[in-house]
């Protein structure tokens, strides 16, 4: 099987998984939101499948398949920032309240933008550009679009559970894509950790 073949795979396990580390953590922080999850797991498992993609085209091949993952989820996570940034200033000098259909069409650009970026400076090629535009823009559909952290000190505490979702989905992706690929290829999956 091919690694990127294994990293869709292993993305799409690794979002479900995430999206349901971070509707623990909204329960934990905000307030449960078990029953409108339904979408924000699809969602999840949409953004782990591009994310996994990107995974397989910016990271290198390595053994410490631990700190890949954890490396990669912070990269998506930094590369997802600039949304909730921009968002914030918008929000403050009055923009985003009069013109709501200019600050979503400024996020969307922003994900794609700083997920292409991910992808060209790591990955040196097109595709890994499109990847990883793509799982920059799920992760924000995920989070439901910028998250309004001026609003209170527990919204703040959502940006960084993202954080730990994306983390967490990184390792998912790079342990899991070893998995597959060792399982399908016939030979032992040993070493994942080292």
């Amino acid at each position: 099987m091919t690694r990127v073949r294994a990293s869709l795979i292993a993305g799409g396990i690794a979002g479900l998984s995430a999206a349901l580390l971070f509707a623990t953590l909204h329960a934990i922080l905000i307030v449960p939101i078990w029953d409108r999850m339904l979408m924000g797991l699809g969602f999840g498992t949409a953004a782990g499948l591009a994310a996994g993609c990107a995974f397989a085209l910016v990271m290198p091949d390595s053994p410490a398949r631990v700190r890949t993952g954890a490396i990669y989820g912070l990269l998506l996570w930094l590369a997802a920032l600039p949304v909730t940034l921009v968002n914030i200033g918008l929000r403050a000098t009055g923009f985003a309240a009069a013109h709501e259909s200019w600050t979503d069409a400024i996020a969307v650009t922003l994900a794609i933008l700083g997920g292409a970026l991910l992808g060209r400076i790591r990955g040196r090629s097109l595709r890994a550009a499109i990847c990883g535009a793509a799982a920059v823009l799920m992760l924000t559909m995920a989070m439901g679009g910028p998250v309004p952290v001026v609003r209170s000190v527990r919204a703040t505490g959502i940006l960084f559970g993202v954080l730990i979702a994306s983390v967490a989905g990184g390792v998912i992706v790079a342990v899991l894509e070893r998995v597959i690929r060792g399982r399908s290829d016939g030979a032992p999956a040993n070493r994942l950790t080292s």
